[in-house]
């Protein structure tokens, strides 16, 4: 893969996860109207369990495979490739066979557990689907590896579109019988959609094998360095960091939820006088949790796809050894986040309270308010998630994979210590909980960079590459608060006001990087019509 071509398989990734979302969100609007609020609370108090059984199965696995299989193909050698995911493909088979049979078994337990037994339907409706998506990991693994992102995207809305048809009928059907059921069918969709996807990447795979067979002949003859054995402890060794990494901030999440509320319990109100309510926590909570962090996490979606086509790329460079390609994927896979993630950040900071009001008009204003101020400083976050996710992807690729575990539990502890003393502050309490998430990041995001510039060498000085964007994004920033007020003066409109102020952003943003030398063609390339865009600029001389 060409030194660029990857981050051409990071939008086809970024691309198609925003699509999903999108999906996902048009799913759960009209199902609030077919199950009701009970019939989403029993929704959701199945799906996270799922998720985090999930992560648990399947987060560290597809990265190891993608790894494994691009060190072989660096290697010429297609059929250790293929070897790989045999081995993967039958540690993801027991695994999620397993992890179905625990979740099927404790289903009406755990009903019990979190206190209603009328979930139980809803998680026994979801439990086939830790099979099947285990499964799935697999194949995903496996073309990421191959730096072949399309079957992974492709299948990504294949299984978003089927949750949203599927889930929607059988929830209309299953209605009639109670909301439970109802909640039960809405659920029996996301079983069958991975089912679906599944299917789709067993298609995709079986074509791949067929033109893939010569070549497995011919490097047959290379003979095998690990038996399967070897190479299934190898893929533990991998995986097993990862997953850990990846269970980090779910365990931080649980140990908030366990926390705000308590704490914001014995803390003053400052506009009451008295002490907070549980309700009024709980309600603050749900401002942060279910408001605000949906937004300051939604550019994440572009460096995680970023991310996961960095691992199987740099562990290509570094199986050839090639320190050359190793200085220039990083580099160029840093300034694409910085790129991406320096507006999102500047953008959302300044334009906090009306993107608040815009997106949920349904708010008071009073709680609209507290929103916004809560999602002003989460927005800080989003610079310092963005560059972890990629240089975790770098520190996996050059096989440092412990180095921002351990980073990411140190910023971890740092985020509780400060949760637990400013929530307890008056005038700050729900917020601390967000400066606490921020602090987290931040110190992750330095240490992973430390780590990575001492065992990398980029192409580009640091502050080169920062520089530019962050004075493009600065005056954006400016530039768009601006806009969005003298705008609002004359037609008194919010939301037309923000649409527009958000058009001019991105317009004085790339008209800046244009200006200043900071993307090039290849950068345009990643976006649609970038290269007929590209070309444009180019003639006009405004682009090299």
């Amino acid at each position: 893969m060409g030194g660029r071509t990857f981050l051409k398989g990071a939008a086809i990734l970024a691309v198609s996860g925003l699509v999903a979302k999108l999906i996902g969100a048009a799913f759960r609007i009209p199902l609030t109207y077919v199950v009701g609020a009970e019939g989403m609370g029993l929704y959701q108090m199945a799906y996270p369990i799922y998720a985090f059984l999930l992560v648990a199965s399947t987060s560290g696995l597809p990265v190891a495979i993608s790894k494994m299989v691009s060190e072989k193909m660096a290697q010429s050698d297609r059929r250790g490739a293929h070897r790989v995911f045999v081995v993967a493909f039958r540690i993801l088979f027991w695994m999620g066979l397993l992890s179905f049979l625990i979740l099927a078994a404790g289903s009406y337990g755990l009903s019990l557990l979190i206190g209603n037994p009328k979930s139980f339907y809803s998680i026994l409706a979801i439990a086939p689907s830790l099979f099947f998506v285990s499964i799935m990991s697999a194949f995903r693994g496996y073309f990421q590896g191959l730096q072949v992102m399309s079957p992974t995207a492709f299948s990504q809305l294949v299984e978003q579109a089927g949750r949203l048809g599927i889930g929607l009928v059988l929830a209309v059907l299953f209605m009639g019988y109670g909301v439970e059921f109802g909640a039960a069918g809405a659920i029996l969709g996301v079983t069958l959609s991975s089912i679906v996807a599944l299917l789709f990447l067993v298609w995709v795979y079986v074509s791949h094998i067929r033109k893939a067979r010569a070549d497995h002949r011919l490097s047959a003859k290379r003979g095998f360095e690990l038996s399967n054995r070897q190479i299934a402890v190898r893929i533990m060794k991998i995986a097993l960091p990862v997953t850990l990494g990846a269970s980090v901030m779910p365990f931080v999440n649980l140990a908030d939820k366990l926390m705000v509320v308590n704490l914001l319990s014995r803390t003053l109100n400052p506009q009451s006088g008295a002490l907070f309510t549980v309700s009024e926590a709980t309600g603050l909570y749900g401002l942060l949790t279910a408001y605000v962090n949906p937004l300051a996490n939604m550019p994440s979606l572009f460096t995680v796809a970023l991310a996961m086509s960095l691992v199987p790329a740099i562990s290509e460079s570094m199986a050839k050894k090639d320190k050359s390609s190793i200085a220039k994927r990083a580099t160029a896979g840093i300034r694409v986040t910085i790129l991406i993630a320096l507006p999102a950040m500047a953008g959302m900071f300044t334009l906090a309270e009306p993107i608040i009001g815009f997106l949920y008009r349904a708010l008071p204003a009073s709680e609209a308010f507290k929103a916004a101020g809560i999602l002003s400083i989460s927005a800080l976050g989003i610079f310092f998630l963005a560059m972890i996710q990629t240089l975790t992807a770098l520190l996996q690729g050059i096989n440092r994979i412990m180095v921002p575990v351990r980073n990411l539990f140190i910023g971890a502890l740092v985020k509780l210590i400060i949760t637990f003393l400013l929530v307890r502050i008056p005038g700050v309490n729900v917020v601390g909980a967000a400066i606490g998430t921020v602090s987290c990041y931040a110190i992750a995001a330095l240490l992973n960079l430390f780590m990575v510039r001492k065992y990398i060498k980029f192409t580009s000085r640091l502050r080169d590459i920062l520089l530019k964007p962050a004075l493009a994004a600065l005056l954006m920033a400016f530039s768009v608060r601006i806009i969005y007020n003298f705008v609002l003066v004359r037609i008194g409109d919010t939301h037309d006001s923000l649409i527009v102020a958000m058009a001019a952003g991105v317009l004085i943003y790339l008209a800046t990087l244009l200006l200043t030398g900071s993307i090039n063609r290849e950068d345009l390339e990643l976006v649609p019509v970038g290269r007929k865009l590209g070309r444009f600029l180019h003639k006009m001389k405004l682009l090299k």
